[in-house]
C-alpha cells in the first residue's frame, strides 16, 4: 500500500510540475522591440514563453488590454509608473529569471570624443554624488506625472542631436505637450553643462534608433546593454555594429505587468 501511495505522489508531483512548464511557455509576453535579435533569441533569456516585439510603448498596452500578450516585460521603475497611474496594472510577483540591465548612451563608433566626454561626465556625476541624487528625485521618490526638465541652452556652443523615445515612462518620456521629462532627460541635462554642448532633443521611435544613429539623424540614443550574470547572455546580443555604448548610469531590474484582473501570480 505505501508503495502504491509513494508511485502516485511521484505522478502527481511530475504532472503538476509539467502543467505548470506547460503553462508558462504558453504565456504571450510583448517587449520592446530589441535590435540586432529576435523574439526567439530574446525568449531564451526571460524564463520562457512566446516574445513578441513591439515598436513603442502604446502598442504594446494596447496588446495587453487586447489579450494578444499576456504580459508586458519591461523594467521595475516603468512598472512601478504604470501600476501607480493605472489600477488594470500590476506587476507580477512571480519572476522566474532576475533578469538586471545597464542604461547607457550610445553613440557612433567613430565619434571617439563624444564618447570620452560622456564617461568622463558619468564617471563625475557618479563621484561627485549628482547621479545619486538625481536617482532619488526622478526614479526613487518618482511622482505618478514625471517632471519636465528644462536643458539649458549654451550660447555659442556646438549641438548634439539626442534621440528621445519616451517609450520608457519615468525614464524616457515625453509629455503631452511634447517637453521632454523623467530621469534619461536630467541626465542629458546635466551631461550638457558639464561638456559645454547644447542638446537638442529628437522624438523618434524606439525600433528606429540604430537607423536614426546610424544614418546621422541623431548623434546619441539611449541605450540598454547586458551586464556580467549567470544567464550567458552575449554582452553585444543588441548592439548594432557601427555602435559605441558608454559607461552605464543607471541599472533596472525586468519585470512583467500583467492586467490586475489575472491576478499577480498569473
Amino acid at each position: 500500500m505505501r508503495k502504491i501511495f509513494l508511485l502516485l505522489l511521484v505522478i502527481l508531483t511530475v504532472s503538476g510540475c509539467g502543467s505548470s512548464q506547460d503553462k508558462q511557455q504558453s504565456i504571450k509576453v510583448g517587449t520592446l522591440t530589441q535590435l540586432n535579435t529576435t523574439p526567439e533569441q530574446a525568449a531564451k533569456y526571460s524564463g520562457g514563453g512566446e516574445m513578441n516585439f513591439y515598436d513603442n510603448f502604446n502598442s504594446m498596452q494596447m496588446a495587453l488590454s487586447a489579450g494578444n500578450i499576456n504580459a508586458i516585460q519591461t523594467y521595475g521603475s516603468v512598472a512601478k509608473y504604470m501600476a501607480a497611474n493605472n489600477p488594470d496594472y500590476q506587476i507580477n510577483e512571480n519572476q522566474t529569471v532576475p533578469l538586471v540591465d545597464n542604461f547607457c548612451c550610445a553613440m557612433r563608433e567613430d565619434d571617439v570624443d563624444l564618447k570620452n566626454s560622456f564617461n568622463a561626465a558619468i564617471d563625475a556625476m557618479k563621484a561627485d554624488g549628482t547621479l545619486d541624487a538625481l536617482i532619488d528625485r526622478y526614479v526613487t521618490k518618482f511622482d505618478e506625472s514625471p517632471i519636465a526638465v528644462e536643458i539649458v541652452h549654451i550660447d555659442g556652443a556646438e549641438t548634439i542631436e539626442v534621440g528621445v523615445t519616451g517609450d520608457l515612462p519615468m525614464l524616457d518620456f515625453v509629455l503631452a505637450d511634447g517637453t521632454p521629462a523623467g530621469f534619461n532627460t536630467a541626465v542629458l541635462a546635466e551631461i550638457s553643462k558639464r561638456i559645454g554642448k547644447n542638446i537638442d532633443l529628437v522624438q523618434i521611435e524606439s525600433a528606429a534608433r540604430a537607423a536614426a544613429l546610424t544614418s546621422g539623424q541623431v548623434d546619441v540614443v539611449f541605450w540598454i546593454v547586458v551586464p556580467a550574470d549567470d544567464l550567458n547572455r552575449p554582452k553585444d546580443f543588441d548592439k548594432p555594429e557601427g555602435v559605441a555604448v558608454t559607461e552605464p548610469y543607471y541599472q533596472d531590474v525586468v519585470v512583467n505587468v500583467n492586467l490586475s484582473s489575472l491576478g499577480s501570480g498569473f
